[in-house]
């Protein structure tokens, strides 16, 4: 019975393009959603591709999504040309940020740049050198296992821990979209569950401007 379940699962995802809900393991999902809610995000201070460092505080005021990579990980590149798509989708919208922190050793600094610049990744890229002293360490505060994506809040506090990925289209976008309006990634998956029709519509919509993109 689970294998006839978990088939039609598939099928269904793949008619309607869109990523269903999750409802089989709600539960599961609901505490890693809530994992370090309201938490402050990390005080980091970063290289961009430039060189320049970046403190992640400037960043207050504005909804982020987060994304831990690394340029030798494959589901974290499988992931790009859907990112590139997901930022188009919310590009008119400055409140919005994405924000990408490689964690690498140091001597990859030089191909995590010419990756970025090679695939016109979008987006604020951030190095953290993992063989380096740090004040913060990313893997052991957010158990990163990669790729980790996260919803930050305006006031710098984590609202969704495991959030969906580029790839997960409806659920990406609707999460992100109410993050922005202040609701935690939990919250937001309360909705998608209920089917309710705000998120029906949302997904109309959704589909007709974004169908070619994926």
């Amino acid at each position: 019975m689970k294998t006839v379940v978990f088939i039609f699962f598939l099928l269904l995802t793949r008619t309607t393009g869109i990523a269903q809900p999750r409802s089989y393991h709600y539960d599961s999902l609901n505490r890693s959603y809530n994992y370090l809610i309201n938490e402050p995000f990390a005080e980091l201070e970063l290289e961009d591709t430039s060189g320049k460092l970046i403190k992640t505080s400037s960043l207050t005021g504005k909804t982020i999504y987060v994304d831990f990579w690394f340029t030798t990980c494959p589901p974290c590149i499988k992931e790009m040309p859907y990112a590139k798509s997901l930022q188009e989708y919310f590009a008119n919208d400055t409140n919005i940020v994405f924000l990408s922190i490689c964690i690498e050793n140091i001597q990859t600094k030089t191909a995590w740049k010419q990756m970025i610049k090679d695939k016109a990744l979008p987006g604020l890229h951030l190095f953290y050198a993992r063989n380096r002293p740090q004040k913060v360490n990313l893997l052991r505060k957010y158990k990163i296992t990669f790729p980790t994506y996260l919803l930050v809040n305006k006031e710098m506090r984590v609202i969704g821990y495991n959030a969906p990925r580029p790839s997960e289209k409806g659920l990406v976008h609707w999460s992100i979209m109410k993050a922005a309006e202040g609701k935690s990634l939990a919250d937001s998956y309360k909705d998608v569950l209920k089917h309710t029709k705000q998120y029906g519509d949302f997904l109309t919509t959704l589909n007709a401007n974004i169908n070619l993109k994926f």
